[in-house]
């Protein structure tokens, strides 16, 4: 069995490279003075399929066979190898557990403000869009619809927390902040999954 100890990759590909594996897996690979076309150009050489350019991190996510991570993990332009690992939407806490009461009498209600909400999407619930509509912008990286929409739930159910006024429960039920403006951007899918660089990438 073949043992490679690469500081440029991380320990998860690290571990399947000395797996013998022939399986193709998702990674994140980081460049030097971030040329991902160049990086994108080595990746499609090698039979590999490109999924997001990531200039925030200054390199590209693919997917590539072992083979060919080993083989390019010995180039000097390289700076890192990780694993692409799969992220889930998770439950959060509410507004009373936050003392957001408190915040409310002291006049700090969200007004002025927009909050990025990188999730499952969001629905036009009425608790933000009436009187006035705060979902104020919407981006879909998953299935590129134009409309706010949700096929999970949760990210509707973090805009609610974050900006919900209350108006279908007559106020009983308010977000943190129930006149901030919500920006959805849809990076994780029906199931609430994804992986870290549709995160960065929609970041």
């Amino acid at each position: 069995m073949r043992r490679v100890s690469n500081l440029k990759i991380c320990p998860v590909v690290s571990a399947k490279l000395n797996s013998r594996s022939k399986e193709e897996i998702p990674v994140i690979i980081c460049v030097k003075d971030n040329d991902s076309d160049t990086l994108s150009s080595m990746v499609f050489g090698m039979s590999g399929k490109v999924r997001h350019h990531l200039p925030l991190v200054g390199g590209i996510a693919c997917h590539l066979s072992l083979d060919a991570i080993n083989r390019l993990s010995r180039h000097p332009n390289i700076e890192y190898i990780c694993f692409d690992s799969k992220v889930f939407a998770l439950l959060d806490i509410a507004s009373p557990s936050v003392g957001a009461p408190i915040s409310y009498e002291r006049g700090y209600t969200g007004k002025g403000v927009t909050v990025a909400v990188i999730d499952t999407g969001v629905a036009p619930h009425a608790d933000l869009v009436k009187p006035r509509n705060r979902i104020v912008g919407f981006k879909d990286f998953v299935n590129n619809k134009t409309s706010p929409y949700d096929d999970n739930g949760h990210g509707t159910h973090v805009s609610g927390i974050i900006g919900s006024n209350g108006y279908s429960s007559n106020g009983k039920y308010m977000g943190i902040a129930p006149e901030a403006n919500i920006l959805a951007i849809k990076a994780l899918d029906e199931t609430g999954g994804g992986n870290t660089s549709d995160i960065v990438s929609a970041i």
